[in-house]
């Protein structure tokens, strides 16, 4: 009986302590498959940072580009240039788009545009009294 014993203790503690080995396996594997997990949202967030972090620099580079139209399209007034009506909605696009933009990040530089923006729209009103666009 002791020799039965014996072996059954053994087996018993073998098979136990397979049992616990095999969960201490699968522990360390869902902790790896938990820290991967980890590092990949992670990283994830982090690209959705610089994604709006890309956005907002595309924004205000388009914005400056509209500023820059803008002004320019006055320029042309000043000099004498005469527009299309087609060529003036355009700019007068440009110039709701611009402000609203400026509206929706009040620390742009906007008092580049204010004049220039009065400007044009009442030299459109004028011309579109008046019926005389190129």
């Amino acid at each position: 009986m002791n020799l039965n014993m014996s072996l059954e203790t053994l087996l018993v503690a073998l098979i136990g302590g397979g049992i616990v080995g095999f969960i201490q396996f699968l522990i360390q594997r869902y902790d790896k498959r938990h820290d991967m997990l980890n590092l990949i949202l992670e990283k994830i967030e982090k690209l959705e940072r610089d994604n709006k972090a890309q956005d907002a620099k595309n924004d205000e580079r388009h914005a400056v580009s509209m500023r820059v139209r803008i002004l320019r399209f006055r320029d042309e007034m000043l000099v004498g240039q005469n527009h299309t009506h087609d060529s003036f909605r355009q700019v007068l696009t440009d110039i709701d788009e611009y402000e609203k933009y400026c509206e929706r990040h009040p620390d742009f530089k906007n008092n580049q545009t204010l004049a220039t923006i009065e400007h044009i729209k009442e030299n459109y009103h004028q011309r579109l009294d008046r019926h005389d666009f190129l």
